[in-house]
Order: C-alpha cells, then structure tokens, then sequence
C-alpha cells in the first residue's frame, strides 16, 4: 500500500498560481503531475492556453507534456487549441520569435546579413563542429597576415567553438565595431576577485611539527610551472618561503598579450555568424543570443512575447542568458509576475554546456541583478522580485526508504584523498533525504563489489545480472498503480529491468560487446563513434578507393581486414608504391578486391549504393551499418558535394559521435551514460566503472586558450625568442592566474553520482575494477561492506525475443524501383542512360564552369526568397534588381516562396520531389514562377515541361481557381507564360 504524509507540498504548487514560485523538485518527487495539474488549475480560472508558457529542455518532455495536457483538457477545450499553445522547449520558442520578427536581428551587431525566417537549424554538435571545423580553415586562410603567429597556436577549431558557445550562454556578444565596454570587462577578467582568491589561499599554514609548511597557493603553483617553457619567469619574485608573494598579484594578472586574444576571439565570433547567415544556418546557441537581442532592442517583440503565466521545468540546465530572458518575457500581473521555475540544484550536471547551477541556488540574488542589468539604459523588466516563495517537493514515488537515505552520501564524499568538502553548505540545503511513498523496503538492496580488473568488471557484472534474473526468488520487483500507488504485481527480475549506468560511453559499449559474447542480452543507447568503428573504416577505405585505386591508406584497412599477414600487406604496399603513375589497373592486386573495386565502381556517381555494396559485402546490415548509410544520406541532401569532399568530411570528422541504439532485443539489459538516464527510473541499477581516473573524471588543461569570469580571455601559449631560439613558450602568467582561480572542487561529479544513485527503484549494484576515492568513500561514509569474492555462473539466454533490425536496402535496379524524381530529371530522361566513363583518378563531378553557374543561380533564388518574405537584400547585381522589382510589382494578395510538394506519377509509379520558385496568390487566380538565369532561351522548351509539372502539382490542391504557369528570365528580364 502507499505511504501517507501529513503534508503534500505538490498540492501546494497546483493550489499557488499568482506571484513568483522557486520549486526544489528532487528525483522522483512528482514534478511532471504537479506541473500538468497546475497548468489546469490555472486553465479553470479563466485563462487561455495561448497566455500560459511551458518550457522544458528537451523535445521529448515537451511532447509528453503537451500530451498530458491534451489528455487532461480536450473535454473543455479544442484539441486544435491545445495542440497550439505554447509548450514547447527553450529553442522552439526562441525559434519562433525570430521566425516572426528575427530577421534584422544581426543588424544590432553591425551584420548586414538578416535571417531568413526558414533557417536551417544545426541541431547535432558532430555536424557543428565539421561545419566549424570549414569555416576555421577559410578564416586561417583569410586573415593569416592579421594574426599571424596566432594560428599556429590556436589549431584547435572544437575549442575556439566551446569558447564562443561560453562567451554566448553568458551574453558576451561580438560587435562589428568592437566589443561592448561590459563585455570587454568580462574579457578581461574580475581582479577583485582575483585577488580574494589569491589571499585565501595564500595563508600561513602551520604544520604538525609547529612550523609553517607550504601553503594551498605555494603548491598550486609548484604543480602549474612544472614541465613548463618560459621565456622571463623569474621563480625568485613569485614564491616566498612557504608562501606568494603578495606583492606579485598585479604583475600577475596584467598580460600584455591578453588584447590581442580578445580581438581576435571577437573577430572570429562574428565571422562564424555571418558565416552561417550566408548559409541560412543558424546553431542551438545564436538561436538563443538572437531572440535575446531582439527582445532587449525592440518594445514591440517584447510586447508580443509576454506571457501572463510561465511555467520552466528543469531550471537547473538554464544558462545565465536564458535566465535573463525569462524575464524580458513576464507580464506584470498585480505589481509582479506569474513566474513558475522547477528544478534540483541536486541533478544540476550539465556545466560542460554552461548551465549555472546558480540560476537555482542564489535565484533570489539573480532576480535582482538580472533585473537591474535588464533595465541598465531603460525599463523593460517593470515587475517587483523582490518577494518569492520556495516549495520543496520532499515526498518521492519511485525509490525504497534505503535507496533515498543512502544518496545523501554521493554529496558529501570527498572525491580525492585530500578534497575538503563544504558540507555545511549541502546540510543547509538538503536537510532531510526525500520521503518514500512506496513500500518497497522489504525488496531493496545496496551493495559495493569490486573486480581483479577491468575485464573482470565486465564478468562481474554480467555474473550479477545472471544471479539477478535466475534467482527468482531471492530477487522480485514490486510495481505499483501510478494513480493511487496501491501494489499491482509481485514478479520476478526481467532482464529490461536492469540499466548499467556508466560515467563513459566506451566502458558501455564494451560491456555491450561482451554481453553478446557471453549471451546476456544487452542493447546500447546513447552516442558512437560511427566512422572510427570497423564499418566506417571499411566503407571510408573503399570510397578512398574509388577515387584513387592506389590509395595506400584506403588498401591497408581492406587488406587487414581480409586477413592478409604483415609482410603480405607490406609487399603489397611496395608494389603500389613502385606501380606506374600511369597504370589503369592493379594487376598484381587480390582477384577478388579488385573485382570488387571494378564493381562499387559503376555506382562512382550514386555513393549511397556504393556504401550499400561496401556494407553488404562484409555483412554489415547491422545497426551500425544502417547508420552510416543514413548520415551519409542526409549529407548527401543537404548540400552538393562531391565523393572527395565527401571523403574529406569523413576523414576529417572521424571522432564525431552520432546517438545509435545497439541491439533490438525486447527483454534485454540497457546500458547508457549516466548523463543519458536523466529523468528515467529502473527497478534495477548497476552503477558500473567507478574507477580511478573515470569517476571522478581527469581534469586536464590541455587547450592554449582559456575562458573564465575571474581569469578572462588568456592564451597559455606565445611565440617568442630565448637564446636567440624563436619558439612556443608558455605563459607564465595564465598558468598562475589560472591556478589562482581554478576549482578544484568535485561538486559535479558528486552530483552526477547523486543522479546515477536515484535512478534506482528497488536494487543498486556498485561495482569498480580499480576503485576510485569515490567508490571508496562512498562504501566507507554509508557503512557498506566491499564485496571482492563475488561468484555466479554466466548463464546464457537460450532463445532471445528480438525484434530483427530493419535493413536500409538499396534498391540497385534503379530504372525498376519505386523512387523520389525531380522535374528536372524528366527534362534530361533521354540523356540519362548515356555510358558514363569512370576515371578512378579523377572526380564525376561538375565542371568549374558548371559549379559557377550554380552558385550564381543559388545566389540570385536566396535573394528572391528573402525579398519575397519582406527582407531587404544587397542589390549587388542586375539580377537581384530586376528580380526585386519584380517581385514588388506582382501586387498579389499572398506570396509564398520555395514551396516543397511530393506528387505520385502514375505511368512511373514513381514519386515527383520538386520546389516551386513562387507562388502568387490572388481573388481570382494562382500564378507559380520559376526563376532561370540563362543567358539566352535555348532550353524553354525543357524549362515549359518542367513547369507544366508544377502546374500539374498545384492543380491537384488548388482545383477551383485558375492557374496560370510563368518562367522569368531574370538576366534577360524577359517572361514567358507556359499553356
């Protein structure tokens, strides 16, 4: 039966709609229905949907929170009605501000490039950093001479990108005429509090013998300075004794060389904005500082983005932009504002992505500041923050009485052997561990095991899953009605109800690997290193090949993986080294491979069937085979490219990681990253690979730039002369500033402990291979014995229930297959089937000229498409000036520009894909454009064909209106109608 308490502070969130609410909702708590029952309690007292906004972080929670308002309300409302309003997550409803009235946004950055309200959204940080990774290369090029010996330090495109994505997430924006005086100053660092940093650990420390010992500072700068290469680092000025000398804080902090750093990140932050502009791409984070900007410079946006009631869950991920945003978006209702943020201060783990776990645990401070730095050069917060009241939800439905009091301790373990932990500060906010309202002590279980090593973890791990699962009645799990939390079921341990959590995804996909070695059923989700496994090697070695049969780097993985010795391989190399420049075929190449090569060959212009023959042949119709061919198909689709650059973006992006699932089997163990159990719950919970090194993570500060709010913009590294020896020499001074200020607190790795514990309903298996102080501490601090002698027969799963994979087939008899067409193929079908001469030394791609002629044209129709949606454009050309009048002229009571369609063809039994140009609405008719810049009209009779498509297109929506077909010559400033 269900737990009773006296006190329910979940009703008293639904019952408190008015005034500003901090919610401290711990694992388990309820957040979901409080949030969902509030929303209909403010619903019933006469709002509507469309004046109440619920944001939460991921489209998933947002969905399942839309549904459950469906659910609950469609009796008193249109389900039209709830489907439209506003729940949605932080991006989507940025994203719709600027779709609205974002377009002059990068103006107020001195940009003259506007934001199309269609934007391509970058939504996978893999694909960012590729797209970052071009850009960074054009940018070197470009502005060498500029900044000089700056590139050669700063080599590392993925970190200048996590700088920038800093700087935005705390408003640090790039201005085309320099960089605010605020921002500058953030920059360039707070010596204030540099300096209260310095003195606090520069104390004299009195050792066991009575004398003064090396204090906290003395050996934080003993460790920076070691193995380092400085050009006029004098130690006699800096260290004293047992101490630092005061007197060196100043020097220390002031850094010539800093400037030059500072305009060179502003530089480059805003060539990567326009960069993007120019693309009609816009990323997660400028998504975000847009909607920002255009909130804080323009009254009206303000005015038609508030909100009566606001509603944030997960308010710990926010960032300090995001935060301020919030506000900028608040009605004033009675002096104040309907603001509701929920959240744990515990499960506060994303700091790698800038959350601030302070929007939550100085929310009162940052009300005020925020609100004063909003309304710095005019009013646009005019509400009262000064009064809030704090609900914490204390009552937990998912986990025993044992589970909830033993996660207490992952917050205040010390992480290292010599970590003092600020024990004080937890105990004032998590008083009393969460209260359990399901009787599930009697079924609960706690323990510490440790393995020989990292191979034996595995076998332990997978012995207690046995052990778990066939001890049927030593191990049974309790399920309970959602609603009135009454006991429906007592049954034995599946397999689906185990999770493996794991600091990192190798350890998870390893464990995933030997699972199926051993028959354990176990599926992976989470992120993989798709084109750094066996099949991504394989399939980038092959389309290497393709290029260039005598691609040494290309053959080494095919002959490997043919099982050819070391000396074969070797001789093999040699021969292709010694062969004739000019020598078409590899005669002295396996009969086999090469027959193979001839094969994929034929497809040289259809890569995604050559990836499909490379698969097939190793019997790669696997996951992660279905994988590759799906990323390499959206590449494919989203921009022109070429099989060499598509081989280039692979070589160059082989660390990317793309979210796979492993392992279809339906009652099988889930093993995934403790970051991607977030908000999830298992009855069962391995906590696996608390090992040194692993859990806590290794802090190490390789990048030659750094960024942090007391320290600055510093670079570690400069070129300079010692000894007549020009070289790259540290810098001192960022060494020892960011000692100064570098934390050397494991709070983040605690919490994620603490989210990692309270995933667990029931049973919770700690298990370590090299014990980390985590692992140690924790076993020591909750009075749990450590388990070393753990025994149990792996047992195998006979007969598994699998759902099989789908293979992605490649249809190859192309002319027989059901398939996407665009008009334009039916205007060259008698030209298709012409022989086409593949030349492994050179690329079947467009010529210079033919690329050109495309640039041109994508120009002039992304001109159109913004004139057409009211946004000014450069008129920098004849074209975009004949296309700009013409556009204006049309009179037409509606545009639409670049509208998508699909039509089935019925001879073909194909599918029709194509884009029309424009469409012009008006009372009597509908007139379609489709924009040329041919210099003459050699192909009109093509180019009428492929009109008579889109009239044939939209004659199928549009039946009751006239429809008339029109191709405008936009070099010749000509028309021509199509019958």
């Amino acid at each position: 039966m269900a737990l009773k308490t006296l006190k329910n502070p979940q009703d008293e969130l639904i019952n408190s709609i008015e005034g500003i609410h901090l919610v401290d909702a711990g694992a388990g708590t309820g957040k979901t229905y409080s949030i969902v029952k509030r929303y209909e309690k403010i619903v019933s007292s006469s709002v509507k949907p469309e004046d109440i906004l619920l944001i939460t972080f991921t489209k998933n929670a947002a969905d399942q929170m839309k549904e459950k308002v469906i659910s609950k309300l469609s009796s008193e409302i249109s389900v039209t009605k709830l489907l439209e309003a506003p729940i949605m997550t932080f991006h989507a409803f940025c994203s719709r501000i600027l779709k609205k009235s974002g377009s002059d946004a990068p103006s107020y950055l001195g940009i003259s490039e506007y934001l199309s309200p269609d934007f391509n959204l970058i939504e996978n940080p893999s694909v960012e950093s590729e797209v970052f990774r071009k850009f960074y290369l054009n940018f070197s090029n470009a502005n060498r001479e500029k900044f000089g010996d700056l590139f050669y330090i700063l080599d590392d495109h993925d970190l200048i990108l996590t700088i920038i994505k800093k700087l935005c997430s705390l408003g640090v924006f790039p201005h085309a005429e320099g960089w605010s005086e605020d921002d500058l100053n953030t920059l360039k660092g707070n010596y204030d509090e540099f300096c209260e940093k310095f003195d606090k650990q520069n104390v004299t420390v009195i050792g066991k013998s009575g004398k003064p010992v090396n204090n906290k500072l003395h050996k934080k700068f003993c460790s920076a300075v070691k193995d380092k290469l400085y050009t006029d680092y004098d130690k006699e000025i800096i260290f004293s004794e047992k101490s630092i000398d005061p007197g060196i804080r100043e020097e220390l902090f002031i850094d010539e060389g800093q400037e030059e750093y500072i305009e060179f990140i502003r530089v480059v932050y805003l060539s990567y904005i326009e960069y993007l502009l120019r693309r009609n791409m816009i990323n997660f984070d400028f998504i975000v500082m847009f909607a920002y900007i255009s909130l804080m410079n323009k009254p009206s946006v303000r005015n038609n983005n508030r909100f009566d009631y606001i509603m944030i869950d997960e308010f710990q991920d926010t960032d300090e932009i995001q935060f301020r945003l919030i506000m900028l978006i608040c009605n004033k209702m009675s002096g104040t504002a309907n603001l509701c943020v929920v959240g744990d201060w515990k499960q506060s783990i994303y700091g790698f992505r800038n959350s601030k776990i302070e929007n939550i645990t100085s929310f009162a401070e940052n009300l005020k500041y925020f609100k004063d730095e909003l309304n710095k050069d005019t009013e646009r917060v005019d509400y009262d923050v000064k009064k809030f009241k704090k609900i914490i939800f204390e009552n937990n439905y998912r986990s025993s009485g044992s589970i909830l009091n033993f996660s207490k301790f992952t917050l205040r373990i010390p992480a290292t052997m010599d970590e003092e932990v600020d024990t004080e500060n937890i105990d004032t906010n998590f008083k009393d561990a969460l209260k359990p309202q399901r009787e599930l002590q009697d079924l609960s279980e706690i323990k510490f095991y440790k393995a020989a090593d990292r191979k034996d973890e595995y076998r332990l791990i997978l012995s207690k899953i046995s052990e778990l699962v066939n001890e049927k009645d030593k191990y049974r799990i309790r399920e309970f009605d959602g609603r009135t939390g009454e006991v429906t079921d007592e049954r034995p341990v599946r397999y689906s109800d185990i999770c493996i959590l794991s600091r990192t995804k190798k350890f998870c996909l390893e464990l995933y690997r030997e699972g199926k070695k051993s028959g354990i059923p176990v599926n992976y989700k989470g992120g993989l290193e798709l084109f750094a496994s066996e099949q991504g090697i394989l399939t980038l070695a092959w389309l290497k090949l393709l290029i260039n049969d005598k691609d040494i780097f290309g053959w080494l993985p095919v002959l490997e993986k043919e099982g050819y010795t070391f000396n074969e391989i070797k001789h093999l190399r040699n021969k292709i080294l010694e062969a004739n420049p000019g020598e078409k075929n590899l005669s002295f190449m396996p009969e086999d491979l090469d027959k193979f090569l001839k094969r994929i060959r034929k497809y040289r212009s259809n890569i995604l069937f050559a990836v499909d023959e490379i698969l097939s042949r190793y019997k790669y119709n696997d996951d992660t085979g279905n994988k590759i061919i799906t990323v390499i198909k959206k590449r494919i689709e989203s921009e022109l490219i070429s099989l060499n650059e598509l081989v280039q973006i692979i070589d160059s992006s082989i660390d990317m990681e793309y979210d796979i699932e492993l392992g279809n089997t339906t009652d099988a163990v889930l093993t995934q990253t403790i970051h991607s159990s977030k908000g999830l719950e298992y009855p069962v919970v391995i906590l696996a690979n608390i090992n040194s090194r692993v859990f806590p993570g290794f802090k190490s500060d390789k990048g030659t730039l750094t960024f942090n709010t007391i320290a600055g913009l510093r670079g570690k590294k400069f070129f300079g002369k010692k000894n007549g020896i020009y070289f790259k020499f540290n810098n001192w001074k960022t060494d020892l500033v960011n000692a100064t200020v570098k934390k050397t607190d494991y709070d983040e790795d605690r919490r994620l402990l603490y989210v990692a514990v309270t995933r667990t309903k029931q049973y919770l298996y700690m298990t370590s291979g090299n014990p980390s102080a985590l692992f140690s501490n924790l076993a020591l601090e909750s009075g749990k014995d450590i388990i070393e002698d753990f025994s149990y027969e792996i047992i195998s799963l006979k007969e598994e229930k699998s759902v099989e994979t789908p293979n992605i087939k490649l249809e190859q008899k192309i002319n027989k297959s059901r398939k996407f067409i665009s008009p334009h193929s039916l205007m060259y079908e008698s030209e298709e089937h012409k022989n086409t001469n593949y030349n492994s030394d050179t690329e079947n791609s467009f010529t210079v000229s033919a690329k050109n002629r495309y640039a041109f044209g994508l120009k002039i129709h992304i001109a159109a498409h913004r004139i057409a949606n009211g946004i000014t454009v450069e008129k920098d050309t004849p074209e975009t000036e004949r296309i700009s009048k013409f556009i204006s002229g049309l009179n037409a009571d509606e545009l639409k520009s670049e509208v998508d369609f699909l039509m089935p063809d019925i001879e073909s039994g194909n599918i029709i894909r194509g884009t029309i140009d424009l469409i012009a609405f008006y009372k009597d008719r509908i007139e379609i454009f489709d924009y040329k810049t041919d210099k003459n009209k050699n192909n009109l009779e093509k180019y009428k064909m492929q009109l008579s498509v889109y009239k044939k297109a939209l004659k199928e929506i549009c039946k009751d209106k006239k429809l008339i077909a029109k191709i405008f010559f936009v070099s010749l400033d000509e028309i021509e109608e199509v019958a």
